[in-house]
């Protein structure tokens, strides 16, 4: 095999694996969303507010902790940022339909 196609293959195989992560990244936010829409009911039966910043800077502050790669600890606080924008998002849009 010349180098160019064994490095075509490694790159196709981490391309697959990548995939079985997107799978398996998908299949958590899937249950995190559902955690959320039970989180929403708790809140909106309580007249709670769907934002709670104390309990998002705990959520980002945990995240640093648990990435031990300082290069992609910001990275990681970045994509749970968006993770909780879209779960606000989500509660949000939950409330208007009921």
């Amino acid at each position: 095999m010349t180098k160019d196609v064994q490095g075509m293959q490694s790159l196709n195989d981490a391309r697959a694996e990548i995939n079985d992560v997107d799978r398996s990244i998908i299949k958590l936010l899937a249950k995190r969303f559902e955690l959320a829409h039970q989180i929403n009911q708790i809140k909106e039966a309580n007249s709670l507010p769907i934002l709670d910043s104390s309990r998002e800077k705990q959520v980002l502050d945990r995240v640093g902790k648990y990435d031990d790669d300082p290069d992609t600890r910001e990275f990681m606080k970045d994509i749970y940022k968006e993770i909780m924008k879209n779960s606000r998002k989500y509660q949000d849009m939950l409330r208007k339909n009921d």
